[in-house]
């Protein structure tokens, strides 16, 4: 079953990858928790002021997984919902989503796939924008790696001219937004790839206790009730 993952806005991330260098400006991106389930609740509308005198991608929002488990993903299909706003029609916005990958600790972020939709933002309200397209590219993950889901938008204004995009992320409704242009009311915003991703076990996790660096779980927590008895705690 194809994982729906859903971008949180205020819970931040324990690791910072490295944006994308194809994002012409990044200073208003905000670094959230990309998350298997929509629990938690929160609602943002973050912006960026359309201040370079050329078409160019502003990054708004930059979502990290937890660890992962090994995946050959081939992300069959890319669906997108998220609502966006101009703040006037001469910006031209449109929605830009790149999908990456980084190592457990944030580290190597290698971009896997960027698209751009072809349906401009609304100037008038906050309105869906979904995107969907088929057979992204083809990507391992290794054990541990996260996936990592840049969102912003593109404008093809060719002047500064002071104009802002708006790209809202949120969780908390028992609904998700649907496969639509129109939809103004606040549901969940979410994304697909077509793959099935799980989040990587304790048995994942590289630890150290009482001097013994391991992966093996066992070894670990049999190590640490040694050192519980030892100072009466069991």
């Amino acid at each position: 079953m194809a994982t729906r993952w859903y971008t949180d806005p205020t819970n931040a991330p324990d690791v910072s990858p490295a944006y994308d260098d194809g994002w012409d400006e990044t200073a208003e991106a905000l670094r959230r928790k990309l998350s298997i389930t929509s629990d938690g609740i929160g609602t943002i509308a973050n912006s960026d002021t359309d201040s370079i005198a050329a078409p160019a991608y502003y990054l708004l929002w930059q979502f990290v997984s937890e660890p992962l488990d090994a995946i050959s993903a081939t992300f069959p299909v890319c669906k997108a919902t998220f609502q966006c706003r101009e703040s006037n029609a001469k910006q031209g916005s449109t929605l830009h989503i790149k999908f990456r990958k980084c190592d457990s600790d944030g580290s190597n972020p290698t971009t896997i796939a960027s698209v751009t939709d072809d349906t401009e933002f609304d100037n008038d309200w906050y309105v869906n924008r979904f995107y969907g397209a088929a057979n992204l590219a083809d990507q391992a993950l290794s054990q541990d790696d996260r996936l990592v889901i840049e969102v912003g938008f593109y404008s093809s204004y060719t002047k500064a001219g002071g104009y802002t995009g708006y790209v809202v992320a949120r969780i908390g409704s028992a609904t998700d937004l649907p496969e639509d242009d129109i939809e103004e009311d606040g549901f969940n915003t979410w994304i697909e790839t077509g793959d099935t991703f799980t989040e990587a076990s304790v048995s994942g996790w590289t630890g150290k206790v009482s001097g013994v660096d391991s992966t093996d779980i066992s070894k670990i927590m049999g190590v640490a009730i040694a050192d519980i008895a030892r100072v009466g705690g069991v």
